[in-house]
């Protein structure tokens, strides 16, 4: 019992001993944390620009120590007019600027500033969901299989800096989502850019003259019938696939000596050198559900009611499917016929057709 009492007595001390070592230890740190938080009004520079061979941007006026504590472990900012990049080769080290044209303050209108397009011009794309293929007749007959694409894309906002080939990145969102579906971080995006919840979320890169507002919702008719549009999506997935279907392969032969390999890869290596299967060697494996974009797709119609772009062919994706957007980039427009820049705007009074389509061939196709 005497040595049981002891022992009890010897823990009991231990956790009061253990309990005191990490008082101490939050106390210290909570020091620790506000020396450094008074160290960052004295010394803007931090050791991180140093290393990195960047200039001190310093802490703005009237920002809390916080911000500014957390500024010196951001050291790149928007504010920058260049960017300089430091890359270490061997023992020798090359200094790279790459001029980002970022103004001092990049502030967003509310309203749509309207500018020249110009054969560099980029545009921004649309979100949109393949609802289905059908078949169209124009007056002369000829039946035309489309594709019909429902559009709802709204831009959320735009990042704070440019990419390193001097283009902005506009963030948008399409279709909406059920709320209790959606995380609480994303709700605060939302929030900020006076959204609903959207299914999906992407970004754009634009020239700066193309930016629009956030909370602007893209129309239809930011496209035209006749224009070329490259359209990106996942692929249906087929499953794990063999070589003939994957591949297309043409399989073995179906007698002289074949025993139940006619549908197999067959060889797969060479002997002993190199004595192992190549990289990218064509194997049976999983088929589809891939990233693929359709290039060159061109708009045969336009719903305008209904939001709904007719595009002749086909494109990568299942019915339901989200599909990212954009204007051809191998069939740029012709300066003799530009787009809406930066989008198209409906104004007061215009009168809003019900389709668009595009323009009758002036000779019969079936005129021999």
């Amino acid at each position: 019992n005497q040595e049981t009492e002891a022992n009890t007595a010897r823990m009991a001390a231990l956790l009061r001993r253990g309990r005191l070592v990490l008082a101490a230890s939050a106390s210290a740190s909570r020091v620790g944390v506000a020396s450094r938080l008074g160290s960052a009004n004295a010394a803007p520079t931090s050791s991180l620009q140093s290393n990195h061979g960047l200039s001190s941007f310093g802490g703005a006026s009237g920002t809390t120590k916080g911000q500014r504590f957390v500024s010196q472990f951001q050291p790149f900012r928007p504010v920058a007019k260049a960017l300089a990049i430091t890359r270490h080769s061997g023992s020798s080290t090359s200094r790279r600027t790459l001029s980002t044209k970022m103004e001092e303050k990049m502030e967003v209108a509310s309203s749509i500033e309207v500018h020249q397009w110009t054969p560099l011009s980029r545009r921004t794309g649309v979100l949109g969901m393949k609802m289905g293929m059908m078949q169209l007749w124009d007056d002369w007959g000829t039946m035309h299989v489309v594709t019909v694409v429902k559009v709802d894309c709204e831009v959320l906002r735009i990042r704070d800096r440019l990419t390193p080939t001097g283009h902005a990145q506009l963030v948008v969102g399409g279709f909406e989502k059920n709320p209790r579906h959606v995380s609480g971080p994303l709700k605060g995006e939302f929030r900020k850019a006076g959204t609903t919840p959207k299914r999906k979320i992407t970004e754009f890169q634009v020239t700066p003259d193309a930016l629009l507002p956030a909370g602007f919702k893209i129309d239809v008719r930011h496209f035209f019938p006749g224009q070329f549009i490259d359209i990106q999506g996942t692929t249906k997935g087929k499953g794990f696939a063999g070589v003939m279907k994957r591949w297309g392969f043409a399989g073995q032969a179906a007698t002289h000596g074949v025993s139940k390999t006619h549908r197999l890869l067959g060889s797969t290596g060479a002997c002993q050198d190199p004595g192992r299967v190549w990289k990218g060697k064509k194997m049976a494996g999983n088929m589809g559900r891939k990233n693929q974009t359709a290039e060159c797709i061109k708009i045969y119609k336009i719903d305008v009611k209904r939001s709904l772009l007719f595009l002749k062919g086909s494109v990568p994706g299942v019915n339901g499917g989200l599909l990212k957007i954009r204007d051809s980039l191998k069939r740029p427009f012709s300066p003799e016929s530009p787009p809406p820049f930066p989008t198209y705007v409906h104004m007061e009074g215009e009168e809003t057709p019900d389709e668009l389509v595009i323009p009758l061939e002036e000779k019969d196709p079936f005129d021999d």
